[in-house]
Order: C-alpha cells, then structure tokens, then sequence
C-alpha cells in the first residue's frame, strides 16, 4: 500500500502543474507572436536600409553638392533649349557667353546638347544671367573685356576674314 504522503504529494503537484499550464499557454502564445513581429520587423529594417544604400549611391554628385552649398535653398530649373534660347535672347554666341558665366564654349555646346548637365555653380551664374537685359549684359562683357559677339555678327566676320584672305 503507498504511502498516502507521497500520493498526497504527488496530486498536489499535478494539481500544481495544471494551473501553472493555465497560466502560461496564454503567456507562450503572445511571446510567439511577439517574435513573430519583431523578425518582421528587422525585414522591414533591412529592406529600408538597403533602399536607403541604393539610393545614396544612385544619387548624383551635383545634387550631393546642392544639397551641401544651399546656396539659394531653390533648385535651379534647367533645360538645354531653354539655355540656347537665353543665349540668342542675349543675341551672343557660344563664344561670347561661356565666359560671361565662367565657362568654355564646348561646355556650353554640350549642356545646349543636353549630353551634359551644367554644376550647380553654373547653374547659379545661369539664372543670374536669366534675369540681366540685352544692355546689362553688353556692359558686363565690355567691362571685363570679352568681345560682345552675336551669331550673326561672328558669321559675317568668319565670311570676311574669307574674303580678304582670297583678295590679299
């Protein structure tokens, strides 16, 4: 015959056992959930960081560098045919305009082109010019000693030079 304290300790503990088991199951269910949420969460994480990644590289050096300067905290709106439309507005060449905002005339054939896009310092200098008239620029590029020359103008020299090589 057992012992009625072990039988009376071994109910105690099962009894024990089955209210613990009441307890925790719910307790079990939500730190399952929990981790559920946390593992995607740090997927959520880890896609965003590696956008985040793909997009510092893919970002430009010039918009790196406007960022950085803030130099008028308005992006410089810019379009190839507006720059060439600017020029003739100007009545210059490319000769005479490249160095009215500190440029070569093969920078600005190729912006005018759009194979390229202008830094943003020139960007500054362009919407400067934007807003000088025909009379504002002439004095700008007679008081830095640049010859003002229209497309025009410097055809018709080309065709003189032309001319008195052939008569000389």
């Amino acid at each position: 015959m057992p012992n009625i304290a072990t039988v009376l300790k071994e109910e105690i503990a099962r009894l024990a056992r089955k209210e613990l088991r009441q307890h925790i199951d719910p307790l079990r269910a939500q730190v399952l959930a929990q981790r559920k949420a946390i593992s995607a969460l740090k997927q959520e994480v880890a896609a965003l960081q590696r956008d985040m990644a793909k997009l510092a590289k893919g970002t430009s050096k010039a918009t790196q560098a406007k960022t950085d300067s803030g130099s008028s905290g308005k992006p410089s709106r810019y379009s190839g045919a507006l720059l060439r439309k600017l020029r003739e507005r100007l009545g210059l060449s490319r000769d005479a305009f490249a160095p009215l905002i500190g440029a070569s005339p093969q920078a600005v054939y190729n912006w005018e082109q759009t194979d390229t896009r202008p830094r943003q310092e020139f960007l500054d200098k362009i919407a400067l010019v934007r807003g000088l008239s025909k009379a504002q620029v002439a004095a700008l590029l007679e008081q830095h000693g640049a010859p003002k020359t229209t497309r025009k103008a410097g055809k018709k020299t080309a065709k003189n030079k032309a001319v008195r090589a052939k008569a000389a």
